[in-house]
């Protein structure tokens, strides 16, 4: 966002969350996730590979259109009162998408693109405006700044998971390594100085 644009969104007022009324569900994915269906998270609890993601969030800066074959890209940031998070918008919505715009996603999904995190609005997916402005976000922490490496779940191999970089692998199966017992050295023998005999006394005659 420029200048003139933050100056122009007060952090004091917090944008409330829809009612149970207001909720859409949408059917559930397969996922490693177990999510409700009218769950709205916070940007801080996306993950990588997580489905069906409710949450409202503000738009703080939005990128050039980039056209591929597909269509025309928009990269957005978007940020609520704990974290921040790129998200990936496509033709007619990444165009009307401005700065200090409030939006309402439901159905969307997080995945990894080249090593980083990005939130997207799914197939059966909605994303609407809600407000504009005055909504309580943070910049920091930056999910989508954040290396993954990905690769296939050991449980489910059709299932992905993504790590840190500067974290290890999950372990599975912990393999326990006998345990190898130093045998301890033998105990020296200590030769005992035995006291010496007393001699029996000497006589002498006269």
């Amino acid at each position: 966002m420029n200048q003139q644009q933050q100056q122009q969104i007060p952090t004091q007022q917090q944008i409330p969350l829809p009612t149970q009324q207001q909720q859409v569900s949408s059917p559930m994915q397969p996922s490693q996730q177990h999510q409700s269906h009218n769950a709205f998270l916070k940007i801080i609890e996306i993950k990588p590979f997580n489905k069906n993601i409710n949450c409202v969030f503000i738009v703080l800066d939005k990128g050039q259109g980039i056209k591929k074959k597909e269509g025309t890209i928009f990269q957005v940031l978007v940020a609520d009162s704990t974290a921040a998070i790129n998200m990936t918008l496509w033709d007619v919505i990444g165009e009307q998408v401005q700065p200090g715009d409030i939006l309402r996603l439901k159905g969307g999904y997080s995945t990894i693109y080249i090593d980083l995190q990005n939130l997207y609005v799914g197939k059966a997916g909605l994303i609407e405006k809600i407000g504009e402005f005055n909504m309580n976000f943070v910049e920091h922490p930056n999910l989508s700044s954040i290396p993954y490496s990905v690769q296939p779940d050991p449980i489910n191999p059709k299932n992905m998971i993504a790590t840190p970089k500067n974290q290890p692998p999950p372990l599975y199966k912990q393999q326990q390594q006998p345990l190898t017992q130093q045998t301890p050295p033998p105990p020296q023998q200590q030769q005992l100085k035995q006291p010496p005999q007393p001699q029996p006394p000497t006589m002498k005659l006269p």
